[in-house]
């Protein structure tokens, strides 16, 4: 994957960057992270992203020292650098070198321009199957690099022959590893409110939403997806995916429903008419 990186102050190519073997972030996980992009060169959603990244950075006590307009300055250097206008864009903020007293006083801030993840068209021509497993993440408002438990699942997502996985807890449905969940009940559309990762896309989705739809932001109980007419999710990398099987549930007709599509289309319109941040 073609990669362009600023570190501190430097622009590398991605074979180039690199950080201290000290680091927090590499030696105990302490870091944030967002991941926003870019359409043909235009930043999308930019600063909200990055007010979500400074939210993020707040709760483990890092400050960020660049303003929003530094930021996207630099990220406009770096998609130019990268020459991909469709581009994914990867900042995080790690706590700085370990042996630094005192501790956190000095983050280090990295920006990442990269070539967008590919995934198939069949994905979101025919719909995807989630498997369900129980966990709950820490500091689910927070987002930070601590993956281990998504990476942990693929094994299970490969016997299950599935292509994601939805988190559960107490009889509640949440999210997946990267990505928010929608259900589509009649013509309601339900998304969790609480324990989960508030997602930009989720935010865009729901706005658009409220045109086609009645939208309930709440607790998503477990048996609500056997009465599922459809479902999908979404992500900044992916967009909206429509989601067919949970388990060994098929939801709905088995097939993408009129909603989720019309959802899937408005959503294209939207960006196509985003001005860049």
């Amino acid at each position: 994957m073609k990669q362009v990186a600023y570190i501190d102050g430097d622009i590398l190519h991605g074979g180039q960057a690199c950080v201290p073997v000290d680091d927090l972030g590499l030696q105990r996980g302490y870091a944030v992270f967002d991941y926003a992009r870019a359409y043909d060169g235009k930043l999308f959603h930019f600063r909200d992203h990055l007010a979500r990244f400074r939210r993020s950075a707040d709760a483990l006590r890092l400050n960020l020292k660049y303003t929003d307009d530094d930021v996207i300055v630099i990220a406009k250097r770096l998609i130019g650098k990268l020459g991909v206008g469709d581009a994914g864009l990867r900042f995080l903020l790690t706590g700085g070198s370990a042996h630094a007293s005192p501790l956190l006083e000095n983050p280090r801030f990295i920006l990442i321009a990269e070539e967008l993840p590919t995934y198939p068209a069949e994905m979101y021509a025919k719909g995807i199957k989630l498997v369900t497993h129980e966990f709950h993440r820490d500091l689910p408002l927070v987002k930070t690099t601590n993956y281990m438990n998504a990476f942990r699942l693929e094994p299970l997502k490969r016997e299950k022959d599935a292509d994601n996985i939805l988190y559960c807890f107490e009889n509640k449905v949440l999210e997946c590893p990267r990505d928010n969940f929608f259900l589509v009940c009649g013509d309601v559309l339900v998304t969790a409110r609480d324990d989960v990762l508030r997602g930009i896309t989720r935010s865009v989705v729901i706005n658009l939403a409220k045109s086609i739809c009645s939208v309930e932001e709440r607790d998503i109980q477990i048996d609500e997806l056997d009465r599922a007419t459809e479902a999908f999710i979404s992500s900044t990398s992916m967009q909206v995916v429509p989601v067919v099987q949970i388990d060994d549930r098929r939801i709905g007709t088995g097939k993408i429903g009129p909603n989720t599509q019309l959802l899937m289309s408005r959503f294209d319109e939207y960006i196509n008419e985003y001005e860049s941040d």
